[in-house]
């Protein structure tokens, strides 16, 4: 903050050299004049005093046998002053100032994209209609205003944006992807086995109701609607309408939920063994040419009873055109080793759970509701394994479709 002031007010580094120095350095902090900065090199003081006391000290200065030079002037005055002196060029550089910004502030380009040539043509004569064109100014343009304007006369476009850059105004359209569908009529059917928990009818004639018990593949809305009209009848003995009855077909349409039952399993050895690689190994480098292979060097069987194998095979170049069919081979077996390892029954109980509950939810759909959740331990014979079944009960939509759209070409 004190260096932000001294630049504001302006000072002066001053170059003070003679004879009495010390003496003429004194005399200023005596007469409350401020010095910061002071550096004394080979009998030449440099030393920084505000701009205002320099004129105090001028007196003094002619006066004594030492000699001041203005070394540096730093501050707003001094900026202001060169300024002054460059009137032409302050004046330019606002007038330039002034005119970017007089300009920016209008658009001179209109750019549509994302739509077709015959699209563009309609979205340019909705902005002529609107009085948007090459020179307004930005502020007349309500962007939001013109989006709406856009999305409500050109039905064509499911979505708009309009920005500005720069002095240019970008319309950004998204057309809509018409594609002709037939609607066939259509039954929906259970999914999977449940109990009706719930059954709302849209389109359709339901044949299930709540609570009852339906398997995979039962109808549950029919796509046949009964349809009921009334007629005079012509015969003169009719004394009135007689209600004629038929039937049609739509797409059934509706919400059959339903408590569906999952289940997962998982099972965990308490004893269990492994095989694991050890740090010992021999290799066998080896020619192979066509299906025959050469032993070079290194074991011809396998050193070890149990084991794996690794190998590196390098081929020979071309030689003027002709693929060789010799190719080295580095056949590395490393001996495997046989671990065993005892889980603690809790341990293995709480793995098998983890594995059950991960395998029943992956059976269930993200929009199913769980209701009841069960963990049963299934006693076997067999006392190395911990058996876990999981058992969920959800609420979900099991309604599906028998016939679903069909694309008309």
């Amino acid at each position: 903050m004190r260096g932000l002031y001294d630049l504001l007010k302006g000072y002066v580094r001053l170059e003070i050299q003679g004879r009495d120095l010390e003496k003429f350095i004194n005399y200023l902090v005596r007469n409350d004049i401020e010095l910061w900065n002071v550096l004394r090199i080979e009998g030449i003081i440099y030393v920084n005093i505000k701009l205002k006391d320099f004129k105090k000290i001028r007196e003094y200065v002619r006066n004594s046998s030492c000699r001041v030079k203005i070394e540096q002037k730093r501050g707003v005055p001094f900026l202001i002053n060169r300024l002054i002196n460059r009137r032409m060029l302050v004046v330019g550089v606002v007038i330039l100032v002034v005119t970017i910004y007089t300009l920016s502030s209008f658009v001179f380009f209109i750019e549509i994209e994302g739509a077709a040539t015959e699209n563009k043509k309609e979205v340019k004569e909705l902005l002529t209609e609107l009085k948007i064109r090459p020179g307004v100014l930005k502020s007349s343009i309500d962007l939001e205003r013109l989006e709406e304007l856009i999305l409500q006369k050109s039905p064509q476009f499911s979505w708009s944006n309009a920005y500005f850059q720069g002095t240019k105004l970008v319309v950004e359209l998204v057309e809509k992807e018409l594609i002709d569908m037939e609607i066939v009529p259509s039954d929906l059917v259970a999914d999977k086995p449940g109990v009706i928990n719930e059954l709302i009818v849209l389109q359709g004639t339901p044949v299930v109701e709540e609570g009852m018990t339906v398997k995979a593949g039962d109808l549950l809305i029919s796509k046949e609607v009964v349809v009921k009209s009334e007629k005079l009848e012509e015969d003169e003995e009719a004394e009135g309408k007689v209600e004629i009855v038929d039937t049609k077909e739509v797409r059934a349409e509706g919400l059959v939920e339903a408590n569906v039952w999952y289940q997962g399993y998982a099972e965990v050895e308490l004893d269990n063994s492994f095989l694991q690689a050890t740090a010992n190994s021999k290799s066998s480098n080896i020619i192979k040419f066509e299906n025959r292979e050469f032993i070079i060097t290194g074991p011809k069987d396998p050193p070890y009873s149990q084991f794996m194998v690794e190998e590196e095979v390098k081929s020979l170049p071309e030689w003027r055109n002709i693929d060789l069919p010799i190719e080295l081979i580095r056949r590395r077996y490393i001996e495997l080793k046989e671990f065993r390892t005892t889980k603690d029954v809790e341990v293995a109980k709480e793995i098998a759970k983890a594995r059950a509950i991960d395998d029943v939810l992956q059976k269930i759909s993200q929009e199913a509701k769980i209701l009841n959740s069960k963990l049963k331990l299934i006693n076997l014979e067999q006392e190395n394994l911990i058996r876990i079944k999981a058992l969920v009960e959800v609420k979900e939509d099991i309604g599906i479709r028998r016939e679903e759209l069909i694309e008309v070409d």
